[in-house]
């Protein structure tokens, strides 16, 4: 037993006992078993599942974050540009020819049911822009002709008289299209800017289906030239106006109105020129993770209230402000939300158009943006 490589050597006392020196090593050339391979492996492979999922998480939710700070970021683009134009809207349209017919605030619908807003402005930047000092400083004949487009700023301007005719208008190529145009020009006067936008509306008051491309006939032939783009993935840009009979935002007899020709929509003499004020609303739509977007799953009439989807996912709850559907060119407000659709549907909302739709067409939401801007023309 004096041999045994296995011997416990005795020790003093209070030094305790250690295993013979072969023994340990014995133990350290015997390495790992079967069994604590596989234990270390699926602890390996747990730490790896959840760093992935953790990092799966880190991407979501960056990815969401972006989508919903673009959304956002346009909303207040879109809301910056047109504030800053409605709240110099001019209650007369003076112009150089002293045409007596001058516009100065129609909401009128394009061909798809979307509205087009025209408006004439007061043009602020003449005082604090180089095009807008060197506008008109010398006569015609020496010439000082082209009409300010917001564009051509170098070129010999003609005299503004101070104001600028806007119009806003969604892309008017396709009634899904969600790009917002504005254009501007200056002077105001016959045939110009507004006259000319309304006149393609007059000539094209319907559109037969979404393949045809009003944008190609008429004044917006090469729009894209004329107009500058505002923002894009844009569902709905819509206004309501308040005039003397008007008692509150909400729709209905005594709700905003959603239609306006300088004062002459209904031939009452007593209405105002222009509104008192108007509730602008922008709907933005959003990108992937958060887009609130699925095809219809049955065609509906102009008066069906209910909206059958594959999924109401990402889109608002129905109590909420946005509870807005945007199909091809009409908005829609939902009452009701549920797993296969939406009901109590307020067909043609907003001053658009109610119109059938085909199942497979694109249904829209997105988040909303709302101002209310008083006009200071109107008093």
């Amino acid at each position: 037993m004096q041999n045994s490589k296995f011997k416990i050597e005795r020790q003093q006392p209070g030094s305790g006992f250690q295993p013979n020196f072969e023994l340990r090593e014995a133990a350290r050339r015997r390495g790992f078993t079967l069994i604590e391979l596989l234990v270390a492996v699926s602890i390996l492979l747990v730490l790896g599942l959840m760093i992935m999922g953790f990092l799966r998480g880190a991407i979501a939710m960056s990815r969401t974050g972006q989508a919903r700070g673009q959304q956002y970021e346009t909303g207040q683009v879109v809301l910056r540009t047109a504030v800053e134009d409605f709240s110099q809207i001019t209650p007369l349209s003076p112009r150089r020819d002293g045409d007596s017919s001058a516009v100065a605030f129609v909401v009128t619908k394009d061909c798809f049911g979307r509205q087009v807003i025209c408006f004439t402005r007061a043009f602020g930047e003449e005082l604090s822009t180089l095009a807008g000092y060197d506008a008109g400083r010398a006569s015609a004949s020496r010439g000082y002709n082209r009409n300010f487009t917001g564009r051509n700023v170098k070129d010999q301007l003609a005299p503004t008289g101070g104001n600028l005719e806007v119009v806003y208008i969604l892309d008017p190529s396709f009634s899904f299209g969600t790009r917002l145009y504005r254009a501007i020009e200056s002077p105001a006067r016959q045939g110009g800017l507004i006259d000319s936008v309304l006149q393609w509306v007059r000539e094209h008051p319907n559109a037969a289906d979404d393949d045809w491309s009003p944008a190609q006939t008429g004044f917006m032939r090469n729009y894209e030239s004329r107009f500058e783009l505002v923002a894009d993935n844009v569902l709905a840009f819509n206004v309501e106006c308040w005039d003397e009979d008007t008692q509150s935002w909400d729709a209905g007899p005594t709700g905003p109105k959603t239609e306006w020709r300088s004062g002459q929509r209904d031939g009452s003499p007593g209405q105002p020129v222009i509104p008192y004020a108007v509730r602008l609303t922008v709907i933005v739509g959003a990108a992937d993770p958060i887009a609130a977007e699925s095809p219809l799953m049955a065609p509906i009439g102009a008066n069906d209230s209910f909206i059958t989807v594959d999924s109401t996912a990402n889109f608002g709850d129905a109590a909420t402000p946005g509870a807005y559907l945007r199909i091809g060119g009409e908005l829609i407000a939902y009452g009701d939300k549920g797993d296969s659709g939406f009901g109590s549907c307020a067909r043609g909302a907003l001053g658009t158009r109610a119109s059938p739709h085909a199942a497979g067409f694109k249904v829209r939401g997105g988040e909303m943006f709302r101002r209310v801007i008083q006009i200071p023309g109107s008093k």
